[in-house]
């Protein structure tokens, strides 16, 4: 069985929400989940990055707030996340700045590997943070 080759692409914005979209994937990619592409790299049109996400099974855009820049730079590339969460639309339990706290980016994480569980289970409804 060939292993499904997954990116990540987040928005590491200065808000509190672009912060934790950050940590998220970076704690996501460390579990295994899929592997993080910059999305500067992107936005600068760096060929190699464009192309690693183009050739990728599955992509997942977190963005921190609704103003939605990580997918935005995938729009203008043409490129379908299959999976998209944005994190200010998660049960938070702080609005810090840059005072991070751990069970957001629990959060996020958990949001990521949401639909991984679900796949699993198909009798399981759809979860929030699942596309």
């Amino acid at each position: 069985m060939t292993r499904e080759r997954r990116v990540i692409v987040a928005c590491c914005g200065g808000s509190y929400p672009g912060q934790l979209a950050c940590r998220g994937a970076v704690r996501l990619a460390r579990e295994g989940y899929g592997d993080l592409v910059g999305v500067a790299a992107l936005a600068a049109g760096h060929v190699p990055e464009i192309e690693r996400v183009r050739a990728a099974d599955d992509i997942v855009v977190i963005d921190g707030c609704e103003t939605g820049c990580a997918r935005a730079v995938l729009d203008l590339l043409g490129i379908e996340p299959a999976q998209y969460i944005v994190v200010a639309d998660l049960d938070l339990r702080s609005t810090g700045y840059l005072g991070i706290d751990r069970r957001d980016v629990d959060a996020v994480v958990s949001a990521g590997w949401v639909r991984d569980r679900a796949a699993r289970n198909p009798r399981r409804g759809r979860e929030h943070g699942a596309d």
